[in-house]
């Protein structure tokens, strides 16, 4: 019977008060852990939370703004496929001015600016980049080895960002699952994006890129994003 088996609960199978005091230090154990994983689940959703945030504000400006209508498509593949918030935004900085300040804003800490010079100030520390490149009067072509060095410095800045939002507070679940995608057939929808994105900063100087040339830039980019995302030392339970 059911309540004959009650006795059975007392945790004291062997019949000695050491097995029972080490059962109930399992059970502890076991209870902790459960409340840690509790707790990571939550600081996990509110850092989602966050990032949701920070995008919705730059994709209200996106929509609304018809020069940025061509890359639009391309966002939507990433949200089917659960790409993290925060990609998005360094994706975009490169073109977005809002993506780019809230970046500097809310997403630098000690830990991932090391790249910044002597930082005195919370000013100093988190400038705001500016998108004041004047096209050039005729077309160019897009060369490595001899690009303007303005438009190298903006582009190693976007890369920089994209470095920024990774490392930041990462949520684990998130971080998990864009290594998962960056695994799967999936990443090819981030590298149209990014690919995407660079073709059109690169347009509105008068540069012409290839898109097979502009893919190949970013699937290095995202090869650096893994390495980075694999070396963070994440909370875990």
């Amino acid at each position: 019977m059911w309540l004959d088996d009650i006795s059975t609960l007392d945790g004291n199978e062997g019949g000695s008060e050491g097995g029972a005091e080490q059962q109930s230090e399992a059970a502890r154990a076991r209870a902790a852990k459960s409340l840690a994983g509790i707790q990571r689940t939550k600081k996990d959703e509110k850092k989602s939370q966050r990032d949701d945030n920070h995008l919705h504000l730059c994709l209200r400006e996106i929509i609304v703004s018809e020069k940025y209508d061509v890359l639009i498509p391309y966002i939507f593949p990433l949200f089917e496929a659960g790409v993290p918030s925060h990609i998005i935004i360094g994706a975009f900085s490169l073109v977005h001015q809002k993506a780019s300040d809230i970046i500097r804003d809310h997403y630098i800490s000690e830990t991932n600016s090391l790249s910044l010079t002597n930082p005195t100030s919370t000013e100093a520390k988190h400038p705001h980049r500016t998108f004041t490149l004047s096209p050039f009067a005729s077309p160019v072509e897009f060369d490595d080895q001899t690009i303007d060095p303005a438009i190298r410095k903006r582009i190693n800045e976007w890369v920089e960002d994209i470095f920024t939002v990774v490392s930041h507070d990462p949520s684990v679940v998130m971080t998990e699952r864009f290594l998962q995608i960056l695994s799967s057939k999936e990443k090819h929808d981030v590298v149209k994006l990014l690919s995407g994105v660079l073709i059109f900063f690169l347009l509105r100087v008068n540069v012409h890129i290839t898109a097979e040339k502009a893919s190949l830039y970013t699937e290095f980019i995202l090869k650096e994003v893994e390495k980075k995302l694999k070396e963070l030392k994440l909370e875990r339970i």
